[in-house]
């Protein structure tokens, strides 16, 4: 049972690390992930922010995940140019992006006032 569920999680470990190497936007995601902590800690967030946070970051991951499965799934049943298979692609980009907004927009509703102070106060 327990070599079971660690050949699962192995395989989606695999499935991670071969997007992060594969595609672009998700180096872009794991570079903007490490900043968001980077900055997390030199501001000092609270427990609750960093769930906050973490919620907005695994979001992203869930969905840029979600989008290459989509992608090579429609690339693998349409192979040449389909309007339907271009419209299921572009739906699934569509998701990534409101997610990686929506992520933006919580790290800055977080992070903004925790700036203010540091600028205010660290002189």
């Amino acid at each position: 049972m327990f070599k079971q569920a660690f050949k699962s999680i192995g395989h989606a470990f695999d499935g991670i690390v071969d997007l992060i190497k594969q595609e672009n936007n998700a180096k872009i995601h794991l570079i903007s992930t490490i900043l968001v902590i980077f900055v997390g800690i030199k501001l000092d967030f609270i427990a609750l922010e960093w769930v906050w946070i973490s919620l907005a970051i695994a979001g992203v991951w869930v969905m840029e995940l979600i989008n290459t499965a989509l992608e090579r799934l429609t690339d693998l049943v349409s192979p040449g140019e389909n309007p339907l298979a271009k419209k299921i692609k572009d739906y699934a980009a569509g998701a990534v992006l409101v997610m990686a907004i929506w992520a933006v927009f919580i790290f800055a509703l977080i992070a903004i006032p925790h700036l203010w102070v540091w600028l205010t106060f660290s002189s």
